[in-house]
């Protein structure tokens, strides 16, 4: 049972695998040679377990998906919004680069990334959750925060011959007490943090999925006042939970080292100077940040390589 969807190029599979292959690998198997995941995607009222194969054909590249046990049309339908949505496959990249590659610095940058998409997660309580748990946190101890609580309160499912997780629901975190994400190395404050917007999602007092519809500043006022999610977790979740393509997280640490770097400025520059700088990137400014991450992570890699080889 597959569904292929069309894949909107340009599209580098090679630099979107990148991104899937640093996911978590409890919630998503990425292989490490060819451009195929696995992954337990929401369709409908079910978790479903799917393969997704992106090839290369004579008349483009498409998304094939394989269904690893048995699904309704409708499901199906729904597994290809879910993926649709990930791959960022609503978005056409060609005004992007048409826009910012006579940037005299920016667009120098563009075309080692051409056709590098944003990975969004479309489960949108997931992408809070975690959110919340990386405030602050070294990244690998947040990793092992998701893992735990993934493999502890998540849902395995038989993908293959492999086990995936689907990520818990609100309602099995909703129900915990602090104590019990403490045992797994949860500080108290952010056990209350996770435990605390489950309850809301939980009961509906909070509603994820009205949010994308809203304006970024409706979705700010809706989200700000929930203990535990600051400015910095509502940026995240705009980029990479609700996609949007036209917003520049201007504070945050590592888009001011990669314009420092590619900028010369001789510090961090400020946010108000960011935001300066990208104001004629709109409305791509969020594939822009995106671009600059990438950047300024080969950059660091580069540097590492050079300075290990200078040891030797």
């Amino acid at each position: 049972m597959k569904k292929s969807i069309a894949l909107v190029e340009p599209f580098n599979a090679e630099l979107v695998m990148r991104s899937v292959r640093s996911q978590n690998p409890l919630l998503i198997h990425a292989d490490p040679q060819l451009h195929t995941f696995s992954k337990v995607v929401t369709a409908g009222n079910r978790k479903v377990p799917v393969t997704v194969n992106l090839i290369q054909g004579e008349e483009g590249q498409t998304a094939e998906i394989e269904f690893l046990e048995p699904c309704s049309e409708e499901e199906q339908e729904a597994a290809v919004v879910f993926i649709n949505k990930m791959l960022s496959n609503h978005v056409d990249l060609m005004p992007f680069y048409r826009q910012l590659s006579e940037e005299p610095v920016i667009g120098s940058i563009l075309p080692d990334l051409h056709g590098m998409k944003i990975l969004l997660e479309p489960n949108l309580y997931q992408n809070l959750v975690r959110t919340i748990i990386g405030q602050q946190m070294n990244l690998s101890f947040a990793a092992a925060l998701v893992s735990r609580i993934t493999e502890r309160y998540g849902t395995p499912v038989q993908a293959g011959e492999r086990v995936l997780y689907s990520f818990p629901e609100p309602g099995a975190l909703a129900r915990l007490e602090p104590e019990e994400l403490m045992e797994l190395q949860f500080s108290r404050r952010k056990a209350e943090y996770v435990i605390g917007l489950s309850r809301l999602v939980d009961e509906g007092t909070l509603d994820l999925h009205s949010l994308p519809a809203l304006e970024d500043t409706e979705i700010f006022e809706k989200l700000l006042p929930v203990r535990g999610i600051g400015k910095w977790t509502v940026e995240c979740f705009l980029l990479f939970g609700v996609g949007r393509t036209d917003f520049f997280p201007a504070d945050d640490i590592g888009l001011k080292n990669a314009m420092k770097q590619l900028w010369g400025f001789d510090s961090q520059p400020s946010s108000p100077d960011m935001l300066a700088i990208s104001s004629s990137w709109s409305p791509w400014r969020s594939y822009a940040a995106y671009y600059l991450w990438a950047w300024l992570d080969e950059w660091k890699l580069q540097k590492k390589t050079a300075s290990a080889a200078t040891k030797k």
